[in-house]
């Protein structure tokens, strides 16, 4: 039973197609709370002034600062970097995010992807195909390779027990001296990432992007990488210096880059990533808000903040995840 009233809650997503399904969950699910619906700018400003509650997607931070009455965001993402640093916190505001264990399950799958696509040699197959040549080649196998994750949150975690099910060596990094058990063998801090790197044949990165992981992969960093190493990165594109990056490439260092999230995004029709022959990016679609994935863990926040619990996935402004 609810002990007290939420107020407002704003449900903002920049995808139109996602908001009918969100209504039909959250409607159903929250009877009787007053809960708004926008998926353009000038569609969700006017429930601003009495917004207690956003739940969002999409939305520059500034928002935050037109709702007087603003108690607390929930993020239908894993991610916060996008609205932390332009976060109120002098005014007692909450921030949560989603539980990346909702969406790990696509990311693991979109990584194991990659690793075969390149391991198997099938852009080599392709190429055959395309010449009609009837050519034996050797594909490669998972359990000759080590797999470095750089992250082992919540999602990390999951792409390493997929991995290892698939018999890879499977090694992970972190910057916190915590303990995992998903992966045979942890490296932990800055001063032990290029061990890392060099270690492994594939790396994926699956780290949040804060002030100490921004351009954290770069060109010293780089230089350490096996030579024919996979770069897959999942996570948040600033975490990579980019210019660093293409001139690595460019030098033979890295011999696949799968890239599903970038810098600037949209990614400009002039970037070199397009056209760069070792380089394979998608339009971040790894991870997908499917709302029947997200909505349940709003649902359940959204009852705690009713009956005075605890919210889960509570962010650490401060430290930016």
């Amino acid at each position: 039973m609810f002990v007290k009233s939420p107020g407002s809650i704003l449900v903002y997503s920049k995808y139109t197609h996602d908001l009918p399904k969100f209504e039909r969950i959250l409607s159903k699910s929250l009877p009787g709370l007053e809960i708004n619906f926008a998926d353009a700018p000038e569609r969700a400003e006017k429930y601003f002034p009495e917004t207690t509650i956003f739940y969002g997607w999409g939305f520059p931070a500034a928002w935050l600062r037109r709702m007087p009455k603003l108690r607390w965001v929930q993020k239908m993402g894993a991610g916060v970097d996008d609205i932390v640093g332009a976060w109120p916190a002098d005014s007692g505001v909450v921030l949560t995010r989603t539980d990346g264990r909702l969406i790990a399950s696509r990311m693991a799958e979109y990584v194991l992807a990659m690793i075969l696509d390149h391991n198997l040699r099938l852009d080599h197959a392709r190429n055959l195909q395309a010449n009609r040549s009837w050519t034996y080649f050797e594909p490669g196998r998972l359990s000759h390779l080590t797999v470095g994750i750089a992250g082992l949150g919540e999602i990390g975690s999951e792409v390493a027990a997929l991995l290892r099910a698939n018999k890879c060596r499977v090694v992970g990094w972190r910057r916190s001296p915590a303990k995992s058990d998903v992966v045979d063998q942890t490296f932990v801090g800055d001063e032990k990432l290029r061990e890392f790197v060099a270690g492994c044949d594939v790396v994926v990165l699956v780290l949040p992007l804060t002030e100490d992981t921004r351009g954290v992969f770069r060109r010293e960093v780089f230089s350490a990488f096996k030579p024919k190493a996979h770069l897959i990165n999942v996570g948040r594109g600033g975490v990579v210096n980019e210019s660093d990056l293409l001139s690595a490439l460019d030098d033979g260092a890295l011999a696949r880059v799968s890239l599903d999230v970038f810098a600037q995004e949209p990614l400009s029709a002039d970037h070199p990533f397009w056209r760069h022959p070792r380089v394979v990016l998608t339009p971040h679609i790894c991870g997908p808000l499917i709302p029947e994935d997200v909505a349940p863990h709003f649902i359940a926040n959204v009852k705690a903040f009713l009956e005075n619990r605890p919210l889960n996935h509570l962010v650490d402004v401060a430290r930016q995840y």
